[in-house]
């Protein structure tokens, strides 16, 4: 299925949202993430967290699939 494919507006990452979803993607933990990116756990989860909601997925899985299909990543 093409970005094209998918209805539902294209939603907006915010810079955060979008390197520590582009970081999980390449397999990093959020403890990866802080230690890679000195941002404060909570902060992590929280973008994290957000861009699974804002891309409507259950999960982080479903949530870089998404990104992915509609090239944000």
């Amino acid at each position: 299925m093409s970005s094209k494919d998918d209805l539902s507006p294209v939603p907006e990452l915010s810079e955060i949202e979008r390197r520590c979803l582009a970081l999980a993607a390449n397999g990093r933990t959020p403890a990866d993430i802080v230690l890679e990116t000195d941002i404060a756990m909570p902060r992590v989860a929280e973008a994290l967290r957000s861009a699974i909601d804002k891309l409507g997925a259950r999960n982080m899985t479903g949530a870089i699939s998404r990104a992915v299909r509609l090239d944000l990543l």
